[in-house]
């Protein structure tokens, strides 16, 4: 029962609810947030990302923008937990629909489109111009191990 104490899913009905969606694996959400905020509400980074998806502002009012949604929203919103779920979940969406793989949307969701988008240009960090065989910031690299270790006791442990 250790592992669950370290790899809690809390929020499940909003993590389940935003998901669905915005067609995406739970458990990846859920490992995603366990590894940005350790499901810490007010998660605040040095980059002034916020919450338990650590959005930042200007992340979300380019969401708002770019799908023409007619709300508003300041950096209080992003520390509600359901705000901050639904523009986490709506912007890996997003990435994932840009990268077309999981894996390169999110190391994407960490180091940046643009700067993922130079590495997969990179024949050296990409074979196919859509994968990363190699993630040259060790940041990136191990928040997208983080991710994965996460999945697999997420997967492990809630079935």
């Amino acid at each position: 029962m250790l592992l669950v104490a370290t790899h809690p899913i809390k929020y499940s009905e909003q993590i389940e609810c935003y998901s669905n969606e915005f067609s995406l694996e739970p458990k990846i959400v859920a490992s995603l947030i366990n590894t940005e905020s350790s499901y810490r509400e007010n998660a605040v980074s040095s980059k002034n990302a916020l919450g338990l998806m650590q959005i930042k502002l200007s992340t979300a009012e380019y969401l708002i923008d770019y799908y023409d949604l007619d709300v508003t929203i300041d950096e209080d919103d992003l520390l509600d937990a359901n705000k901050n779920l639904y523009f986490g979940c709506m912007y890996l969406r997003y990435l994932i629909n840009k990268f077309e793989n999981t894996y390169t949307a999110l190391a994407s969701y960490n180091a940046g489109e643009t700067r993922v988008r130079v590495w997969l240009e990179d024949k050296q960090y990409s074979l196919d111009g859509k994968t990363l065989n190699y993630i040259p910031y060790k940041e990136t690299r191990e928040y997208v191990e983080k991710i994965k270790n996460n999945l697999s006791f997420y997967q492990k442990i809630y079935k």
